[in-house]
């Protein structure tokens, strides 16, 4: 199992699902993250330099997150020649996979649409979401509480928590208005970002920096940020802390056929989840009745939901029961399940 992300102690998606196809896939097969390529049978990770199988040797393209979406956004409608050069790079490695891999790996059916539009050969595709480990502790955080009550801040069941990064697809100033309406209005409620900077120390983006000290700003004295990302044992007790878990973003390609994986903290959390329309996400929120789905940039919709959520509690208890119903179907063990049965299947060929 390869992966360029960061992985330990503080992770993002790519890094987390790396180490949970890892831990899975070794209860059945000898196997490695980031060990020495040359000497695995099979190869899995996302298609990044350098990332090809050698004679003898089988590869699964693990397409999960579509990075060729996130950096149009990110680069946006004037790409400097370098953006342009990065992301015709990035386009390569992913026609390069969908053509060369022995096993293609998807996380939700729309991102098998999109790439069935660039694919041109027979290679075969299994559906692998990402998961849940259900053997995760249920202790609330103490750090979490410690600082809203250092703040002044109203009780935690009226805190609302955006658990992951705020990447240009995104749309985080949204949330944060709608919590200064909602205060406005009269409903004292506040804000959490879990963490500003990237679990990845080395990749810092100053822009970005920039922009989350104006999001503080416009919400100045309701929304709060931990300087650095949680570390990842201790993110579900942040997000219990909490009454709302929010994921909102802009209306982008991106956006339609990503999967969110801050989704399943929520679910592993048990946090009822407001989260914009279009995607994985918000059609298993919609479908599965674990939240309320939003349209796009529409500040009265999210405020709305937000409300709901901090003040009818059986509508809340309801999503509650509802996240934990479906725990069971998204663990680690259950959505491996297909890789598991292909890389057993090559096993047993070479006997």
């Amino acid at each position: 199992m390869v992966t360029r992300d960061a992985v330990g102690d503080r992770m993002a998606g790519p890094g987390i699902r790396a180490t949970y196809l890892t831990r899975e896939l070794g209860k059945h097969f000898p196997t490695t993250l980031n060990g020495p390529i040359k000497d695995a049978d099979v190869l899995i990770g996302q298609p990044v330099r350098g990332f090809r199988k050698r004679r003898g040797q089988r590869i699964v393209y693990d397409l999960f997150d579509p990075q060729v979406l996130e950096l149009r956004e990110l680069y946006g409608n004037a790409p400097s020649p370098r953006q342009r050069i990065h992301l015709a790079a990035e386009w390569f490695r992913l026609t390069y996979a969908l053509r060369h891999a022995d096993l293609l790996m998807y996380a939700a059916p729309k991102q098998r649409e999109f790439y069935d539009q660039l694919k041109s050969s027979d290679v075969p595709w299994i559906e692998v979401p990402f998961g849940i480990d259900l053997d995760e502790t249920s202790e609330y955080g103490g750090r979490a509480a410690a600082l809203h009550e250092s703040k002044g801040g109203p009780a935690l069941q009226n805190l609302v928590v955006w658990g992951g990064g705020t990447w240009e697809w995104l749309d985080p100033a949204l949330a944060v208005d709608a919590i200064v309406k909602l205060n406005r209005d009269g409903l004292r409620c506040r804000m959490l970002f879990m963490g500003r900077a990237r679990p990845n120390p080395h990749a810092i983006d100053r822009r970005r920096e920039s922009r989350f000290d104006e999001l503080l700003s416009r919400g100045k004295g309701l929304v709060d940020a931990n300087a650095d990302w949680v570390p990842y044992r201790e993110r579900l007790s942040w997000l219990r802390a909490g009454k709302v878990a929010i994921m909102l973003h802009r209306p982008t390609a991106e956006a339609v056929h990503s999967i969110r994986t801050r989704l399943f903290d929520a679910i592993a959390a048990g946090v009822p989840v407001v989260a914009t329309e279009g995607g994985f996400a918000a059609d298993l929120v919609a479908r599965e009745d674990l939240g309320i789905v939003v349209p796009p940039s529409d500040l009265e919709a999210v405020a709305g939901a937000i409300r709901r959520l901090l003040t009818d509690d059986a509508f809340h208890m309801t999503c509650v029961d509802n996240l934990v119903r479906i725990r069971p179907r998204f663990a680690w063990e259950v959505v491996t399940r297909p890789l598991i049965e292909a890389v057993s299947e090559w096993q047993n060929q070479l006997r």
